[in-house]
């Protein structure tokens, strides 16, 4: 079963007919997609216009699901099992854009080189262009980069891009509620709002004003991270016509949460006969098991409860695991770099050991202050622990959580 997080849910509002335009040509919005459990992208179609334009519209609105489905894998890449330093690949990365339409994701990007275009050399896909043949561009959120990283990203990692619509913003950063990365399709040129005229020549082919267009205050080929002036989904018109696709934070999330649940399960399987019982999980109260540094010998250790977050393993793995993520050293692995011990939660058993990994933050969970996180209820909810047999106080809420198990052969 999927369950919608907080920032989805904003998402699947979009489904509602909130961008009316009784101006000439009057633009009806409509649900065009729900694929591979993405959120429906809103676009629009002028009331009478011609087939080509039609088809047109359909290729870009192809093209951008490509785009988010091409990103959403890479974000998801396969991570080895080999140790690494402080700059280790980890769920959630996305590439940093194209800024010289060669196809290639730039090795970094800081400040203002977060907005470019769509690498699709990078992301393995081909030559994807919009239904007026340009190529797609995209903006990567700081959060979300693959270099230079910022730590942590996990669950509670927010997006830092604003998407709004014209009738006022849908995603807000400033809020906690931004998307971790846009594609837009620049469509035909025109003259932008501000006068400039579009020409798309070999010469302009790195100046994204000659692409991107201006509604209003928000300025798509100048916009500011972790602030109101994002990017902005509004009707076509003869000075703006960008087709924008947000990939939010939930979206993003669900497939982290997955490969998290996927990492763990496999670095938890034993592999060398004979099977020893699996030890005892850390208390969730134990606050020495939280945050990205260091884990030290006497810290997240063992102890006889029920439930509880992986306990610190000093010899790196169990002599009869694969090598994993336990060790507590944040330049050996992605998973204590990126506080991931906070969010997973481990149930022994003696045949089969339950791996639950939360969601992230519903309303009414709080996890701001340390005193916060040694609480179930503000990363599990009820139904995950009545599975579980936790008696605990939690949210009586649609479950985000994943859980599985790891049996002994």
């Amino acid at each position: 079963m999927r369950w919608l997080g907080r920032h989805e849910r904003g998402a699947t509002m979009m489904g509602t007919p909130m961008l009316r335009n009784t101006q000439t040509g009057i633009v009806l919005w409509l649900a065009l997609f729900l694929l591979s459990g993405m959120a429906g992208v809103m676009l629009y179609i002028a009331h009478g216009t011609d087939p080509a334009r039609q088809r047109a519209m359909q290729k870009t609105v192809a093209a951008l699901a490509m785009a988010k489905q091409a990103l959403l894998a890479y974000a998801q890449q396969p991570l080895g099992l080999t140790q690494c330093e402080l700059n280790c690949p980890r769920p959630g990365d996305l590439p940093c854009p194209d800024r010289n339409n060669d196809g290639i994701a730039e090795t970094s990007c800081s400040n203002t080189a977060r907005l470019g275009r769509l690498p699709w050399k990078t992301l393995g896909m081909g030559d994807v262009r919009d239904g007026s043949g340009e190529r797609l561009w995209y903006a990567v959120s700081e959060r979300y980069k693959n270099n230079p990283r910022l730590r942590p990203l996990n669950l509670d990692t927010a997006g830092t891009w604003s998407v709004a619509s014209s009738q006022g913003v849908i995603w807000d950063a400033t809020q906690g509620n931004g998307v971790v990365a846009v594609v837009i399709a620049p469509m035909q040129p025109l003259m932008r709002e501000d006068g400039w005229v579009q020409q798309r020549q070999e010469a302009t082919t790195e100046l994204a004003k000659h692409y991107l267009d201006l509604n209003g205050v928000i300025d798509h080929a100048a916009p500011q991270e972790a602030a109101l002036l994002g990017f902005v989904m509004a009707p076509n018109s003869i000075h703006f016509n960008d087709v924008v696709l947000p990939i939010t934070a939930s979206q993003m999330h669900q497939v982290m949460q997955k490969q998290v649940l996927a990492e763990v399960k496999r670095s938890l399987r034993c592999v060398a006969l004979p099977c020893n019982s699996y030890p005892s999980p850390a208390s969730y109260e134990d606050s020495s098991c939280l945050g990205n540094l260091p884990l030290n010998a006497g810290q997240c250790l063992s102890v006889a409860t029920s439930i509880g977050r992986l306990p610190l393993d000093v010899n790196a793995h169990w002599s009869w695991a694969v090598q994993h993520l336990l060790d507590g050293h944040p330049q050996h692995h992605w998973f204590q770099q990126n506080g991931w011990r906070e969010q997973v939660f481990y149930v022994p058993g003696q045949s089969q050991t339950s791996i639950i990994v939360a969601g992230e933050r519903l309303s009414g969970q709080v996890r701001d202050a340390t005193t916060d996180k040694l609480h179930l209820r503000a990363y599990l909810e009820a139904s995950t622990l009545l599975t579980l047999h936790v008696q605990e106080a939690a949210l009586n809420v649609q479950s985000n959580d994943m859980l599985d198990r790891v049996s002994r052969p």
